[in-house]
């Protein structure tokens, strides 16, 4: 006994001493970008609730003045993190080619991320957000279908049909969004009866996205009173965001869909973490110690389906809300380089309220894969696992 007592302590002491010695290489993290209003006109929207919409700052989709502080928060909340783990340093500016940041230039919301992130993770150093035109697409956020990344069809969207138990909380999920958008439109009076034109897993095809809407009507700062018509705390949102985070499981358990579309960034990841250049914009190589990609929730949707992580936060409404970060960190312990993922999210409140002034962090592990210092995965079962989710002509 008191020989197996000194072996499991010898071990326990030489795994210790293993995640000490390891030290922190390079990081790359997709970030999604902070709070806008809908992507559709008030005009456009009207017709699905019974009163007018509340009134924004901004253009439709655009990054609000307050969505810029949640993203400037996240990035402080980085630079604290990369500073206490010697990737950044404390003062001054980072080298020449260390830390860069590109972004999807599509999106004003995008664009301005990356531009806020870049400033906070390297305050007065200049650090340029760069990238590509906005048409056509950036395959980098938006995918691509040559070659091997063309999605087939008949296998882009194949929803899981939901369980009964499911059914029974979307349905009082969508119950409770009628409520707040349109109370008596199912009898007859304005707005849109959502039960009335269910989809194929019996909800209304717009639903998670009105969800999320009144998730960043309240994110945003908005008084009470302007807040799904006055209908809606962060209980009620709470209440229907299984909407919107059912859509979202179901883009994450399509592995062959998502991997295909995500491909790009994925190979932009792998070269960053590997010191090499990435191709398609992105400034990475043998300098590097930090890359951000300015994306959509989306992007973190398909990393998490392709990379197989996966994730929930407890009493969070939104597993991808705004200015959520996915770190895909790389540490060597001398002979061997692992990869880490962690994410950085903010709490509903702290969207709201900015405060506390750093995020939550939330360590991940790779499905099948954390065998190295503090869960992390050795680099070559990371690439491994890509290279059997991705056609080799899949680029």
């Amino acid at each position: 006994m008191i020989r197996l007592v000194a072996l499991v302590a010898a071990l326990v002491l030489s795994a210790g001493a293993a995640e000490a010695a390891a030290h922190l290489e390079r990081v790359v993290v997709v970030m999604r970008h902070g709070v806008r209003p809908p992507t559709q006109s008030n005009d456009a929207l009207a017709k699905y609730a019974a009163q007018p919409w509340p009134a924004w700052t901004v253009a439709p989709g655009e990054l609000t003045p307050h969505g810029g502080e949640t993203v400037r928060l996240m990035g402080e909340s980085l630079r604290a993190a990369y500073v206490a783990g010697h990737l950044l340093p404390a003062q001054g500016c980072a080298g020449a080619g260390q830390v860069s940041a590109w972004a999807d230039g599509t999106d004003q919301r995008t664009r301005r991320t990356g531009e806020i992130a870049a400033e906070a993770l390297q305050p007065g150093c200049g650090v340029k957000t760069g990238w590509a035109a906005p048409a056509p697409r950036d395959p980098i956020f938006g995918g691509t279908d040559a070659g091997g990344c063309k999605v087939d069809a008949a296998h882009a969207y194949a929803p899981t049909p939901p369980t009964p138990d499911e059914l029974l909380r979307l349905n009082a999920a969508t119950a409770r969004l009628q409520a707040i958008f349109a109370p008596t439109a199912c009898q007859g009076g304005p707005g849109a009866c959502f039960a009335a034109a269910p989809d194929n897993q019996g909800l209304f095809p717009q639903s998670a996205g009105f969800a999320e809407d009144l998730l960043l009507e309240y994110a945003d700062g908005k008084p009470l009173g302007e807040v799904g018509w006055g209908r809606a705390g962060a209980a009620d949102i709470a209440a229907v965001m299984p909407l919107h985070e059912a859509a979202f499981g179901r883009i994450r358990a399509n592995v062959y869909a998502s991997a295909r579309r995500a491909a790009p960034m994925t190979r932009v990841i792998l070269a960053a973490l590997d010191g090499e250049a990435a191709s398609g914009g992105p400034q990475s190589g043998p300098d590097l110690k930090l890359l951000l990609l300015a994306g959509h929730d989306t992007n973190l949707v398909w990393m998490a389906s392709t990379f197989g992580l996966s994730w929930t936060l407890p009493g969070e409404p939104d597993s991808t809300a705004p200015s959520t970060a996915l770190a895909f960190e790389l540490w060597s312990d001398g002979g061997r380089r692992y990869v880490r993922p962690v994410l950085y999210y903010e709490t509903l409140d702290q969207l709201r309220t900015l405060t506390p002034a750093h995020a939550k962090t939330l360590p991940l592990r790779f499905e099948g894969c954390d065998s190295g210092p503090m869960g992390s995965c050795p680099v070559e079962q990371v690439r491994a696992h890509i290279d059997a989710v991705l056609p080799a002509d899949c680029v």
